[in-house]
Formats: structure tokens, sequence, C-alpha cells
């Protein structure tokens, strides 16, 4: 199975792939399976003898697999005081050109505050919430790795030949970054933090950025954002990783998501170029 296989053809492979996984860990799946970014991955929730867990089914063509991205959520086991699903056992195995990874996890403490990235409704959202948002935020860019989220000469000439804008990797922060901090990966009430697969070293802010720019559509929400995290976003890491998060959310405008947003990103860009 590729990923170039219809939609429904590739879900049904997935599904009996989640059901093998399940088979082989001891776990009966409890609901219906939720599918993720272009049926990369499959999970539902499962029953074991220890109790509930979610289980995530990941598959790759053989020759992408192995790299950082792959690895992501299970090299998240490393990080303390973050609050995020705790990896309980794991499985791999091949079927065919693809491979296939399985992670039962623990249960996120409460849902997802949205079910798509860009956020089009305004979440009800404490200020205990916000901070132990910030607070998360700040341990994770404290802890020390060698993964790499976003490259800095890459990013360099992606902003050239994007905007026009020429910065040198050596003159911004980098620390550690979740890289894909955004509304459908983050739960309320009780903060968690989901998807680990793209985690590493980025322009601090990164995350900020990332949230900020996935609340593009949300006034309200963008200053919450704003307010919760200035200090990193008006920064001059912050300002370029405010364009590096630009880039990533107009490549999925690119590819015919997220149309909406496009404007407001360009939008937002051209603010932060006249203001460098």
């Amino acid at each position: 199975m590729t990923t170039a296989e219809p939609n429904g053809q590739r879900r049904a492979w997935l599904g009996a792939q989640l059901e093998r996984a399940a088979g082989v860990l001891g776990a009966t799946i409890t609901a219906p399976p939720v599918f993720g970014w272009h049926d990369r991955t499959i999970g539902t929730p499962v029953s074991t003898a220890d109790g509930e867990r979610w289980l995530r089914v990941a598959a790759e063509m053989s020759y992408w697999a192995g790299g950082a991205f792959w690895t992501g959520n299970r090299d998240a086991g490393a990080i303390d005081d973050v609050p995020k699903p705790r990896l309980v056992t794991k499985l791999d195995w091949s079927d065919g050109d693809c491979q296939l990874r399985a992670d039962l996890m623990t249960v996120a403490p409460s849902p997802v505050i949205a079910h798509d990235m860009v956020l089009r409704s305004t979440p009800d959202l404490t200020p205990t919430w916000w901070a132990d948002l910030r607070r998360a935020v700040d341990i994770l860019a404290a802890h020390p790795t060698e993964r790499v989220c976003v490259a800095g000469s890459r990013l360099r000439l992606r902003l050239l030949s994007a905007f026009g804008v020429n910065s040198d990797p050596t003159e911004v922060e980098w620390t550690c970054a979740h890289g894909d901090l955004h509304w459908a990966n983050l739960t309320a009430p009780r903060l968690c933090l989901l998807d680990w697969e793209a985690w590493g070293l980025a322009p601090a802010g990164y995350d900020a950025a990332v949230l900020y720019c996935a609340s593009i559509l949300r006034p309200d929400v963008l200053r919450t954002v704003h307010g919760t995290f200035a200090d990193l976003l008006d920064s001059p890491s912050g300002q370029v990783a405010q364009l590096a998060a630009i880039l990533k959310l107009l490549c999925l405008v690119e590819d015919g998501e997220h149309l909406d947003i496009a404007a407001p990103l360009h939008q937002h860009a051209r603010t932060l170029i006249t203001h460098q």
C-alpha cells in the first residue's frame, strides 16, 4: 500500500493495520478511528488490562521511515514536565513497501480544542489554561536537543525566496519547540500537547508563532495569543519565527487546504517585514 492509493482503499488498509496492532498488544478498540493528515496515521481509544489507552499507528514508505519525523513521538519521552501523553508500549512491523509503527499511549485528559489546525470559532479557555500553556512552552524551550524542527539554512533560502528577507541563522536564537502547536494538537479544559512528530530546534518563539498564525481568522484569540507570548513574538527571533510559521501554513494553502487564511497571512507577513 502506498500513499498514492485512493483515500477509501488506504483507510481500509490502515484500519486493518490498526486491528492487527491492537490484537498483538492485547487491546480492544472501543470507538471508531480518526485519521491524521493525508491519512498518514490512524488512532483510536482502546481498552487494555491496565485501563483505557490511545492506540496510534503511523504508516510510511520504507525509504522515508527512520528520520526525525518518524521517531518524534517516541523521542518525546525524554521530555519531562510538559503535559503530553506517555508512551506505554510500542510495536514496529512492515507490510510490503511500507513501514508501520504503533504507539500505545496514555489517554489525553480532555478533548482537542478543534478538529482543524486553523481556528474558526472562539474556544472557552481560562486564564489558568493560558498560563499552563505558556509554562509548557517555556519548559520545552529549555530542553536540550539535537533534533531539528526548522533548518536554519533552508529557512534562510525560503524567506529570501518568498519575502525577500535575508535572515542570518547565526543571528537567530534557536530553542526547542513542539513544531506543530496548533488547535487540533491542544486539549482543554485540561491542557495536553499532542502529536510530537516534528519537535526539535526552531527559531525562539516558533510554537507561539504557529499558534498565532493558526488563529489568524479570530482577532479576539490573536490578541490573547499575543498577550500570552508577546516577549517571544515581538523579539527579533520571534519575528523570524512568525515568518517561518506563515510559510508553514502557506504550504498547506498551496496544496488546496485552508484557502481562507491566505490573504490574512500575506498581510501579516507584510506587516512583519515593514517593521523589521
